[in-house]
C-alpha cells in the first residue's frame, strides 16, 4: 500500500484520477499501481519486449529513443512528471513489440497498471480518455517535428539550436555538460560528424570544447547558425 503522500502527488500529477466518475475506481488505481524506481541510466522498456503493464511516469525523466543496427541513436520524445507512453500503450493495444528503448535520464519514480485496468478506465472514463488522446497528439506532433528537422534541415541547424535549448533548459546558460557521444544521439546522426561541426564552431569562436563539456562563445552567432 502506497502511503498518503505519494498518493497526493499522483493525484496532482494525473487530473484524470480526481475526475472518474466512478469513485471506486480511484481507490482501485491506487491499490492495483505498482511504484517501481529506476536509477540514472536504468532501462524502464527495451525493445523486443511485451509490455503487460502501462507506464506512468511520477516523477523524473525518461528518454525514449531507436538504436539502429549499427549502434545510432536518436531520441524520439522524453516522457516527464504526469505523463505516460504512447508507444507502450500502442504496444499493449496491438499486442505487439515495444519499438524503441524508455530508458531513465534520472532517478525515476514510475507507476505501473495492468492491461486490465487500463482498459476498464479507457473505455468507461471520459477524463482518461482525454488523457490518453492528449497524450497521442502531443507525442505525434513531436514526432513530425522531428521528422522535418531530420529531412529538411541540416545538422549545422539542429546542432546549433540544441546546444541554445539545452544549455538554458540546465540552468547553464553559456555552457552544456555533454559528450559528442550523446549529442549524435540526440540528433540521429554519427558522432564524427558532431565533433566535426563543433571543430568548425570552436574555429569560428563560437564555442569552446573541453572534455565533456562546450561553452558558448558567441551566442549571438550560434543563434543565427540556429535561424537559418
Amino acid at each position: 500500500m502506497i502511503d498518503d503522500g505519494l498518493i497526493h502527488e499522483i493525484r496532482n500529477k494525473f487530473p484524470f484520477i480526481k475526475n472518474l466518475k466512478d469513485k471506486n475506481k480511484l481507490d482501485n488505481f491506487m491499490k492495483i499501481i505498482k511504484i517501481i524506481k529506476l536509477e540514472n541510466e536504468e532501462k524502464l522498456l527495451e525493445e523486443g519486449d511485451y509490455c503487460t503493464d502501462i507506464v506512468f511516469v511520477i516523477n523524473g525523466v525518461v528518454r525514449v529513443y531507436k538504436l539502429s543496427p549499427e549502434g545510432k541513436e536518436i531520441t524520439l520524445y522524453r516522457l516527464y512528471d504526469g505523463e505516460t507512453c504512447v508507444l507502450n500503450v500502442a504496444s499493449i493495444m496491438s499486442n505487439t513489440p515495444y519499438p524503441a528503448t524508455a530508458e531513465a535520464e534520472q532517478e525515476v519514480l514510475v507507476g505501473l497498471i495492468p492491461v486490465s485496468f487500463y482498459n476498464d478506465l479507457f473505455f468507461t472514463e471520459p477524463s482518461f480518455q482525454q488523457f490518453i488522446f492528449n497524450t497521442v497528439s502531443t507525442r505525434f506532433q513531436e514526432v513530425i517535428l522531428l521528422i522535418d528537422e531530420i529531412v529538411f534541415k541540416n545538422v549545422n541547424l539542429r546542432l546549433a539550436k540544441f546546444i541554445l535549448k539545452k544549455s538554458a533548459e540546465n540552468g547553464q546558460k553559456g555552457s552544456l555538460e555533454i559528450t559528442h557521444e550523446k549529442i549524435a544521439g540526440e540528433l540521429g546522426t554519427a558522432r564524427e560528424v558532431i565533433s566535426r561541426i563543433l571543430k568548425d564552431f570552436e574555429k569560428e569562436n563560437i564555442v569552446t570544447l573541453l572534455r565533456g563539456k562546450i561553452i558558448i562563445k558567441n551566442e549571438e552567432k550560434l543563434k543565427r547558425i540556429a535561424e537559418m
